[in-house]
């Protein structure tokens, strides 16, 4: 089972789940059933190995958590090009690389399969237990690659509304035009999974908000080039449950209908100290949507990621 290393206060995810340490800001999570630990206070200051795999996005963020790791004072070295999410946790598994950066929704599916978790911290806080016993997550950041559906303003007039929720009972009317992203972000088994099945699936990893005849949704994620510049309706989903909140404490509140993909460092365990634990804390306190979406952008316009990523590092960290 994986450890949490917590390096902030967030508004507690959940009673008993967060064990203060004494001393620094540090707070280390120990999830239920997993014995006591600790940050190993012998690790020698090493090289830290910064992994990414082939796609645009994962080597960015590895630039970004690489960053500030060395403006903590740690010595680094990024690899990229390790392959798909399967290669770079693989090298994670064999200590190749000491950390790679993911999406909690993405990573909890490939640890954990089965999992219908959807919310942002029930997701996190799944992904924590179902982490092999030799990696760990600190804190997920604002910045995620969510799904999203757009429709056309005739679509949402024609459907009376624009809630995710109240399409489900009528998905069978529409076609739905998904990106790749949304299809890795299991997109349509979330769907399926809350009772939402479209009469019909066409791909097009750059498709309009929705279709000129009024049935056509567009099925993009939130850090998209096309979703940033959609002119269509953007249906609203459940938002994430604040920390502590949820049904135990009687709010009712109903969970996502897509899964949560936050940005989240996994590295190996016992190997960060606690400086290189705030460094991860800082991205993740200052990286937003809107940050990953723009630099994406840039990237995908033909700059430098080492050159976009330090310019928000110089900004931000």
């Amino acid at each position: 089972m994986g450890i949490v290393w917590s390096a902030r206060s967030r508004g507690l995810r959940g009673e008993g789940f967060i064990r203060a340490v004494a001393g620094p800001v540090v707070a280390v999570a120990v999830l239920t059933g997993c014995g006591p630990s600790v940050v190993d206070e012998s690790t020698d200051v090493a090289t830290v190995v910064v992994g990414a795999g082939d796609d645009a996005a994962s080597e960015l963020l590895a630039r970004i958590y690489a960053g500030a790791l060395a403006g903590s004072g740690t010595r680094t070295e990024l690899r990229t090009g390790l392959g798909g999410r399967a290669d770079y946790l693989a090298a994670l598994d064999a200590a190749e690389v000491t950390l790679v950066p993911d999406y909690t929704g993405r990573l909890l599916r490939y640890f954990a399969p089965a999992a219908t978790d959807t919310d942002a911290e029930d997701v996190f806080e799944a992904l924590a237990r179902s982490l092999p016993d030799d990696m760990a997550i600190t804190d997920y950041a604002a910045a995620q690659d969510r799904s999203v559906l757009f429709v056309s303003d005739a679509t949402a007039a024609r459907l009376g509304t624009t809630e995710l929720a109240g399409i489900v009972g009528r998905c069978g009317e529409l076609t739905v035009t998904v990106t790749g992203g949304f299809e890795e972000n299991d997109g349509l088994r979330d769907m399926a999974e809350r009772g939402c099945v479209p009469g019909r699936v066409e791909t097009d990893d750059a498709p309009g908000p929705a279709a000129a005849d009024g049935r056509g949704v567009a099925a993009l994620t939130t850090a998209s080039a096309a979703a940033r510049d959609a002119t269509g309706v953007a249906l609203q989903d459940t938002p994430d449950r604040a920390p502590g909140s949820g049904p135990e404490t009687g709010t009712g509140t109903e969970p996502p209908v897509f899964t949560a993909q936050n940005v989240v460092p996994v590295f190996r365990k016992h190997v960060l100290e606690e400086r290189q634990l705030e460094a991860l804390s800082l991205v993740a306190g200052e990286l937003t949507t809107a940050d990953l979406a723009e630099m994406l952008d840039r990237i995908g316009g033909g700059e430098d990621s080492a050159v976009v990523a330090q310019a928000w590092l110089t900004e931000h960290v």
